[in-house]
């Protein structure tokens, strides 16, 4: 893969989260307009969801319910820099350069740590 075409790689990787991540957003706060934040387009009754917490977000999207649709982008929104680190140390070891992979591999486990474990 050459610089180029790495860059593109990078760049759509970005567009792309951010992209969906807006439709996201944008798809469930018009629909709370509909059914409000608590409430399920598919008829489901309401639930006093927190905005916070991501704990009920699964059983939220599969009722389709405006908060967790919004919180689902928020979280692309979220992971989208992280996939561009992965996608980097992909590249960077297809280019065979082991200390751009070493650095961009300590980045990443740095974003992961602070994802999931550091409070």
């Amino acid at each position: 893969m050459n610089d180029g075409s790495f860059e593109i790689v990078v760049s759509r990787v970005l567009r792309a989260g951010v992209a969906i991540s807006a439709t996201l957003i944008t798809i469930g706060f018009l629909t709370s307009f509909l059914v409000g934040w608590e409430g399920s387009l598919r008829g489901a009754p309401a639930s006093t969801t927190d905005p916070t917490s991501f704990d009920q977000l699964l059983e939220g999207l599969a009722q389709l319910r405006p908060i967790a649709i919004t919180q689902a982008g928020l979280l692309v929104l979220i992971v989208t820099p992280v996939v561009r680190v992965a996608v980097s140390v992909v590249g960077f070891a297809r280019a065979r350069d082991p200390l751009y992979v070493a650095i961009t591999a300590v980045v990443l486990l740095l974003l992961l740590a602070s994802l999931f474990w550091i409070r």
